[in-house]
């Protein structure tokens, strides 16, 4: 049977496309979840006008994806921790903060679903990896400084 996704489905195909399912897959898991429709003609014209929005879309978001990796090329930015006598960070450095420290730097606001680290547990210079998508990443070198500790 013809259905047309309402959304992304993983390992069957992506928002708006037409697909062949077997009819209890459709009627058991994508029909009570709202994920797909049956395919009638006109709501096969209706998903290909759809569909031209969406692919205009999602070039106008590749497109910005590849400014704002321009943008972060060779990037650094400076955070500071309280830190042990050994050089430890009492608390580790996340996503958030880091996702923060780069908007300051470029204005450039990120979720940080897109930020690719471990989270940082000591001074120095660390590499995080910025992925945007495939083929979009850029490292962002994080000096980690320590901030003395109050009363130490």
């Amino acid at each position: 049977m013809k259905v047309i996704l309402n959304k992304d489905v993983p390992k069957l195909g992506y928002r708006a496309d037409i697909v062949s399912v077997k009819e209890g897959y459709f009627r058991n898991f994508l029909l009570p979840r709202h994920l797909a429709e049956i395919a009638t003609t006109g709501l096969v014209k209706l998903t290909e006008s759809r569909r031209q929005k969406l692919v205009v879309k999602k070039q106008q978001l590749l497109d910005n994806a590849k400014d704002l990796i321009k943008k972060m090329k060779g990037l650094k930015i400076a955070l500071k921790g309280k830190t042990s006598a050994k050089g430890k960070l009492y608390g580790a450095i996340t996503e958030l903060e880091v996702v923060e420290a780069i908007e300051k730097a470029t204005n450039i606001r990120l979720e940080k679903e897109y930020i690719k680290m471990s989270h940082i547990k000591e001074t120095g210079d660390h590499d995080v990896i910025v992925h945007l998508g495939e083929g979009l990443e850029e490292k962002v070198k994080v000096s980690v400084k320590a901030e003395k500790a109050d009363g130490k």
